[in-house]
């Protein structure tokens, strides 16, 4: 069933949303539904030079002038907008994302604000409906004036509270021999503290990435890092690397990183396409993996 579209509204404010969204934490749903959709539309300022500045210096590299990961900072707010809405049937804290893909459709203006068409697809669900395909889709278009200029589409797994399956155990390590083209660019120390230091530059503050005290109540006995800050050190990584911008990005999210941690960045550049893994230190894991696809390639 598809729902009647809002009307444009401006996108609320991060810290009104916040406070809201802990509201939201009570919210139990045991009934049955089919797939659905919700849709609504909404406006925002340009973005400040200011915002931009602390998002591109918590990384560094960028050729972007405005980065594409950094649309999903303004993605993401927009999903929490529609997960306060009753008809969302879950709490908005503790959702775990699972895949993500932006893609740059034209130039954009950073002195103009955004036009936001945003679409949440809702899976089914009930008692017979295993907790793994409780995943709600979020597609959100990006306008500037009539132009179409950035589609971010992300999926989120809901996790039902402390009900985090235990982990299996883990088999014997094998010695890890990367695959033929796979380059290993760098190494990156994430410090127990970069969740919550990244929350302040993106707006992103789901307590599983801020402390051990709220990670636990979704299944982590650790805060996890955000999957789309290690996405946009990709990003700023292999730019810097290229000379060139990123026109679109793809990522999954494999494991959780749990903080503190320590990840390695390989890279395989093949016929113009830039795939990128992040690995655990023992490079035993995959943690997550994607593809970036340059300007003129």
């Amino acid at each position: 069933m598809e729902t009647p579209v809002r009307s444009n509204q401006h996108l609320p404010a991060l810290p009104a949303m916040l406070a809201k969204s802990l509201l939201t934490l009570n919210r139990v749903d045991n009934s049955c539904a089919e797939k659905d959709e919700l849709q609504q539309r909404f406006v925002t300022d340009p973005v400040s030079r200011r915002a931009l500045a602390a998002y591109q210096s918590t990384f560094g590299g960028f050729v972007s002038e405005m980065p594409l990961a950094f649309f999903y900072c303004l993605a993401q707010r927009t999903h929490l907008a529609q997960m306060l809405d009753p008809r969302f049937p879950w709490p908005a804290p503790g959702l775990v994302h699972v895949n993500n893909t932006l893609q740059q459709h034209a130039n954009i203006d950073p002195a103009q604000g955004f036009e936001l068409h945003a679409l949440v697809k809702l899976p089914a669900r009930g008692p017979d409906v295993s907790p793994r395909r409780l995943r709600p889709q979020f597609i959100v278009t990006f306008y500037q004036g009539d132009q179409q200029v950035v589609t971010c589409e992300s999926t989120y797994q809901v996790m039902k509270g402390q009900q985090h399956e235990p982990g299996r155990k883990k088999a014997p390590l094998k010695p890890f021999q990367p695959q033929p083209g796979w380059v290993h660019q760098c190494h990156w120390q994430l410090g127990s503290g970069m969740g919550r230091r990244y929350a302040r530059v993106s707006g992103d503050f789901n307590p599983i990435h801020l402390h051990s005290i709220c990670s636990r109540w979704f299944g982590f006995k650790k805060p996890i890092i955000h999957g789309m800050y290690m996405m946009a050190r990709a990003q700023a990584k292999i730019e810097q690397a290229s000379g060139k911008p990123a026109t679109r990005i793809e990522v999954n999210f494999k494991r959780p990183v749990v903080l503190p941690a320590r990840v390695q960045f390989w890279v395989s550049e093949q016929e113009g396409r830039h795939r990128y893994e992040v690995r655990s230190a023992d490079h035993s894991q995959v943690q997550l993996d994607g593809e970036i696809q340059l300007e003129g390639l």
